[in-house]
């Protein structure tokens, strides 16, 4: 590495951002050494309430392995937490006990969830909520009742989250409505019926004085003495500054680390950004900010001597599914001079409010409907004149267009991406769909809730309307069936090989996962394997955990297992330490907490094939007891669920695919929400498929009903290799089903006269041919390093 030594201090959302911009901006001008205390990579913190409430996996908060960081030259110290700082001689050390120099410091180290001095916050059961690791601990815990503590923008995320995951939640605010820094009392007050409405309780004025339990949490008391059972408290009371090394370091601190315009603090070039830093007597607790900060910052380690912070109004948007809120600025509106347009309807919970002082807009509140919301915001932003806005507000007149966005609008809270930024994208770098947009600025590609309006944008730009397709290849535009039909023309072998040929995967490595798997349908598991495209968990045959161990889930084929089996799995998990065996909710046992580099090991003491619970791979088939056991059965679920389990086992898919086999229309094994499910009824057997029981719970479609197990086992063939064909990358049946149409697929898959279904089972058993039990692996690394033992290296 050459250049200026930039050392960054914290890996969270602005530490990041700033290392991104440097080396997007200047590649190979700077020398970075980035320190993170977690053990893993960035990830994307914004969505961590969507992984809470199960909307997303943790793969997709986009965790960055060890690889990515090495690619571009950064020598990242994940796990490592900075002690020192020594501003005099320019190094700091952490506590690996390496003293690092630097000719630049940036302290990004964020803040940390402020716990109120409340008896028994020490108990068993108590969190906060700020990194995954804080959300897999929530997760794991199970609980039946929680109650969080604070009602503010994280609160809700956090109670939502559980709440969808089962358990019954109630949150003890102190205000008389939630979040009410953002809102004022009618549309807090609406809010919270809502919240309501979503199976979240509410206690408001309320004021938590004691977390009850001996040891381990069993509920709350109330100021006035009423107790709220739990077994699980979260706490999100608000956030404190991580100033703490550099009140060591003899850096001016008053609440965060006091910085200029320029984002410098009191120390010879060293500068501090995001939640840790205090601008103006103020530090700030949201991302927008956060990234304005960031390009200041970059902007001024790249040379720019004018680059300068001007704090501007900062917009707040809840993660709540079902729940549209979005609000800026002085939302109450008190003081000499202000006035207030609304639109109010409680019946159906919408509320929006535009506060007006002197002419101008200086507060939004959009609750129920966000029309018009980014030039609303951006109208706060740039205290605009309030009479071309009030139409908007009041919707007067049916349809009100909102005025055209200011180019320094911000379009992407999330990544803080404004119009300008976007246009730039569209002109210059010939961002011609809202995916290429994406791409290139970033807009749109954490909570998606902007992509409407990057949508908007392009056809302003472009003058027409915009087609979007679902891209694999982003750099290349390429979609799925795109790939699929060069490999097929070329008969490519390999992703280099198409790197090669069209472009794909050679720009940015991102798509390389997805290559891989069309690679491979295509020919059918005889293509020229590259570990370097595998995702880690394929890679090491495991799924990587928040701290970087790994979980070991066996194959107990349709859920049925031996008293031998469970006795190796037992002394697997005690051997090698794991820190939980877990019951998963398909009816499989995850041993969880396993060393990268003992897994070869584990593997062979437990002698039973891998389960595939990792990946974009066929997982299980969850079944009931069906007839051998069942009063109910009117068909052997269990072994067609067994049956389907060998015929489909270490084949890999577009996206996850689970499976379920129940013996009667009970339907024990909801197999009407499994991607696909079989289910007996008298006289033969019904196929399901594309149902989901996630965020969206989606009732599968009635594919076939047929008179014999063998029948029902030729119809799942056929329809699962007709989905590994044609189904684009990610893409769960449940949304598969329905873009390409049930009529359509029926066929397919169904037309035994036309030799097709035959032709996809045929086509199946060849690929299924070439498959292997990934665990054997133990026998004979595929690479050198494949299992060495390094932290989140994949």
């Amino acid at each position: 590495m050459s250049g200026t030594r930039i050392v960054v201090i914290g890996n969270g959302i602005a530490g990041a951002a700033l290392v991104d911009s440097l080396v997007e901006e200047a590649p190979g001008g700077f020398s970075i050494t980035l320190y993170g205390d977690e053990h893993v990579g960035t990830y994307d913190r914004v969505r961590l309430s969507e992984y809470m409430a199960g909307s997303v996996g943790l793969e997709e908060l986009g965790m960055r392995p060890r690889d990515w960081y090495a690619e571009r030259g950064i020598d990242v110290r994940l796990g490592v937490r900075v002690e020192e700082i020594n501003a005099a001689a320019k190094k700091v050390r952490g506590d690996d006990g390496e003293w690092v120099p630097y000719d630049k410091l940036v302290l990004a180290t964020g803040s940390s969830s402020w716990i109120p001095p409340m008896i028994g916050r020490e108990k068993d059961g108590v969190f906060v909520f700020r990194t995954v690791r804080d959300t897999e601990e929530m997760l794991e815990a199970e609980p039946e009742k929680a109650v969080v503590i604070g009602g503010g923008l994280l609160g809700l995320e956090a109670a939502y989250g559980l709440t969808n995951r089962g358990a019954g939640v109630t949150v003890v605010h102190r205000s008389g409505h939630p979040m009410n820094q953002q809102l004022d009392g009618p549309a807090g007050a609406m809010l919270a019926r809502a919240m309501g409405d979503l199976g979240v309780g509410m206690r408001l004025n309320a004021h938590s004085e004691e977390i009850l339990g001996n040891g381990s949490v069993r509920g709350v008391r109330l100021r006035g003495g009423e107790e709220l059972d739990a077994d699980l408290v979260v706490i999100c009371t608000g956030i404190r500054p991580n100033a703490g090394l550099a009140r060591r370091a003899g850096l001016k601190v008053n609440t965060g680390i006091v910085v200029d315009d320029h984002l410098k603090t009191s120390a010879e070039d060293v500068y501090a950004v995001g939640e840790c830093a205090e601008h103006g007597g103020k530090t700030i607790g949201l991302v927008a900010p956060a990234l304005e900060q960031v390009r200041v910052l970059s902007r001024r380690l790249r040379g720019d001597e004018n680059s300068r912070y001007v704090p501007g109004g900062t917009a707040t948007r809840l993660k709540v599914m079902g729940v549209d809120l979005e609000s800026a600025g002085d939302v109450y509106g008190e003081g000499p001079g202000a006035e207030a347009i609304l639109s109010s309807n409680p019946v159906k919970g919408i509320y929006r409010k535009a506060v007006v002082r002197d002419g101008r807009v200086v507060g939004v509140v959009l609750l129920g409907d966000t029309t018009g919301g980014p030039q609303l915001l951006g109208a706060v932003r740039q205290g605009a004149g309030a009479e071309e806005y009030a139409d908007l507000i009041l919707g007067s007149g049916g349809g009100v267009e909102a005025p055209p966005l200011p180019d320094d609008a911000q379009v992407c809270d999330c990544n803080g991406v404004s119009k300008g930024r976007i246009l730039v994208a569209i002109t210059e770098k010939g961002a011609d769909t809202v995916a290429k947009v994406g791409a290139a600025t970033k807009a749109g590609a954490s909570c998606g809730s902007c992509k409407p309006i990057i949508k908007t944008v392009l056809e302003e730009a472009t003058g027409g309307p915009v087609e979007e397709k679902e891209e694999l290849c982003k750099c290349m535009g390429l979609s799925t069936d795109d790939v699929r039909g060069i490999v097929k023309q070329r008969g490519i072998k390999s992703v280099s090989a198409l790197g090669e040929a069209c472009g794909a995967g050679k720009a940015c490595s991102d798509c390389k996962v997805g290559l891989t798997y069309v690679v491979s349908e295509v020919n059918a598991n005889r293509h020229e394997e590259e570990r370097h495209a595998r995702h880690i968990n394929d890679r090491v045959h495991g799924n990587i955990q928040n701290d970087g161990t790994f979980s070991i889930v066996p194959r107990t084929r349709g859920g049925v297992t031996t008293a031998d089996e469970l006795r190796r799995i037992a002394d697997v998990a005690e051997k090698y330490e794991a820190r939980m065996i877990k019951i998963t909710g398909s009816q499989r046992l995850d041993i969880l907490g396993v060393r990268k580099e003992d897994l070869p090991s584990a593997w062979e003491d437990l002698g039973m094939p891998s389960g595939f619970a990792y990946g974009k791979a066929f997982r299980q088939v969850k079944t009931c007891v069906g007839t051998e056991f069942c009063r109910f059965g009117v068909g052997d679920s269990t072994g067609l669920g067994i049956e389907l389990e060998e015929a489909f086992e270490n084949l890999y898919t577009p996206a996850k695919v689970k499976m379920a086999a129940s013996g009667c229309p009970r339907n024990c094994a909801e197999s009407t929400v499994k991607d696909v499910g079989v289910i007996a009824i008298e006289g033969g057997w019904q196929v399901w498929v594309g149902g989901a029981a996630g965020m969206d719970v989606r009732k599968g479609d009635l594919l076939a009903t047929v008179e014999t197990h063998e029948e029902a086992v030729r119809v799942v063939k056929a329809f699962f290799q007709y989905y590994r064909e044609n189904g684009r990358w990610k893409e769960r049946t449940y949304d598969f089903v329905p873009r390409v149409g049930l009529e359509e697929i029926k066929k397919h898959v169904l037309s035994e006269d036309s030799g097709e279904p035959e032709g996809l089972r045929e086509r199946l058993a060849e690929a299924k041919a070439a498959s292997y039990d990934p665990w054997q692996e133990r026998v004979q690394n595929k690479t050198r390093n494949q299992f060495a033992g390094v932290v989140n290296d994949g």
